[in-house]
């Protein structure tokens, strides 16, 4: 594999630092799952577009759509964009190549994945694409900081708890951007959103 160059990796930050920004003006992502049926139905009349079209009216700016191995997910996409530019799309659950190649067709801004994984942070390192890394242990989060992250997604977070986010930030003085992702409800954002 190629080495990444400086332009790349500074390219590569600028993009994290405009979604960070982007992120801080309105601190919310909402996560959606096509179903099988969303693929069958002309857009318009797909469940996924109808949640899209009432996030859009209320304002949400931040949507990622879960990859699925369906051969129509990058054009299911590519429409999705198109039908609601004012939203900024990304793609949740990139964990393999396959799912990593029909990320980087969708055009979409960003990608979460639920893991760290090396190979794959290392492709959208040298492809200029932000693939956020799901980082659970203190190990996997100093891994990311170390590879350049400025940004990462703290997995489950549901499970760990604000208390886990808090107990970290000692030990690790510089702590990422952290996305807290997995399992939090709705009556439940405004305490994690409280704790920073």
């Amino acid at each position: 594999m190629q080495n990444t160059s400086e332009n790349q990796i500074k390219t590569w930050g600028n993009k994290q630092e405009e979604l960070i920004a982007s992120l801080q003006l309105q601190p919310l992502i909402v996560v959606l799952r096509p179903t099988k049926e969303d693929f069958l139905v002309e857009l318009t009349d797909s469940f996924l577009s109808k949640k899209l079209e009432y996030l859009n009216n209320v304002g949400i700016k931040h949507v990622e759509i879960a990859w699925t191995d369906i051969d129509d997910w990058v054009s299911l996409i590519k429409k999705l964009k198109q039908k609601f530019p004012n939203i900024s799309l990304g793609a949740a659950s990139i964990t393999n190549d396959i799912a990593f190649k029909d990320f980087q067709e969708s055009g979409l801004c960003y990608a979460m994945t639920p893991i760290w994984n090396k190979a794959l942070q290392k492709k959208a390192r040298i492809s200029e694409q932000i693939l956020i890394p799901g980082v659970l242990t203190p190990s996997e989060i100093q891994n990311a900081i170390s590879f350049g992250w400025k940004i990462i997604k703290i997995f489950p977070a549901s499970t760990l708890g604000l208390n886990y986010i808090k107990q970290i930030k000692t030990p690790i003085k510089s702590l990422p951007f952290v996305i807290a992702a997995g399992g939090i409800k709705s009556q439940d954002i405004d305490q994690w959103l409280n704790a920073g």
